[in-house]
């Protein structure tokens, strides 16, 4: 979906049901504030899951992991991979969650948390089937192991790369980011970059399918300018019935080709 160019320009002006709360409406009721509580979420249970692995009783790297060759036989593996990150080292756990902290807060408290839970879910299942997808049988990458977050955090950062000027997003620093991840992938021969690219694809998709839509409910850039997400803002404006239309259309369709790739192979 493309945004249309007869489009009425976003306006910068305060909406009714997007001020402070400290401010009163006309009608004399408070603004309700909210925080990236969804992103916080996901970040506080990814850590948890990251300190259970250490007791080797639970056995959850070898239960959680993606492997191709368990692709149909164990399919839920697509996404617990997704809790589990490589060990002891945490540099692994760390990384992936600094990025979700920075580019996931400002995505949901820019687009709301429906929007940020679906993308980092389905951009999971999408790392997952891409690499499914690029591991031949009988090749060292079928029978491997893969686990992290990656590919849900790549959805997160492709949401930012969808054409239009409606989010006051750090290009520089969605660059940065991913150009440090292409260099890592050509140091280490164990990153799949494949959940990556997927994941990257996935989000890519689902924030053209969220932000270009007429009508699309996206907080004001005013609220959102600056800080690092721990500021309260207010709730994400509603968008109209047919932005929110093609928004769900978008992402069921991409989980019906994304599910329809993983059954085929």
């Amino acid at each position: 979906m493309s945004e249309s160019a007869g489009a009425a320009p976003f306006s910068e002006e305060p909406d009714p049901n997007s001020v402070p709360a400290q401010q009163a409406s006309s009608s004399g009721s408070a603004i309700v504030l909210t925080r990236p509580y969804v992103t916080w979420t996901i970040i506080a249970i990814t850590f948890v899951f990251f300190l259970l692995q250490f007791l080797p009783s639970l056995e959850l790297q070898r239960r959680f992991a993606f492997a191709p060759v368990l692709a149909h036989e164990e399919p839920w593996r697509a996404l617990t991979a997704a809790l589990v990150h490589a060990q002891p080292n945490p540099s692994h756990v760390l990384f992936n969650m600094l990025g979700l902290f920075f580019f996931g807060s400002f995505v949901e408290r820019s687009v709301g948390h429906v929007f940020m839970l679906v993308t980092y879910v389905v951009g999971a299942f999408g790392g997952s089937v891409l690499t499914l997808l690029l591991a031949a049988p009988g090749t060292p990458e079928f029978s491997s192991a893969y686990v992290g977050a990656s590919g849900a955090v790549f959805a997160v950062v492709g949401t930012l790369l969808a054409p239009t000027s409606r989010l006051d997003r750090n290009l520089m620093g969605i660059v940065l980011f991913l150009c440090l991840n292409m260099a890592l992938v050509t140091i280490d021969s164990n990153i799949a970059w494949q959940a990556h690219l997927g994941g990257l694809a996935v989000g890519f998709v689902l924030g053209i399918a969220r932000v270009m839509p007429r009508g699309a409910g996206i907080l004001a850039k005013r609220y959102v300018r600056g800080g690092i997400g721990m500021e309260p803002t207010p709730v994400v404006p509603a968008s109209s019935p047919a932005a929110r239309t093609a928004f769900w259309v978008a992402a069921v369709l991409t989980t019906i080709v994304l599910v329809a790739a993983y059954t085929v192979v």
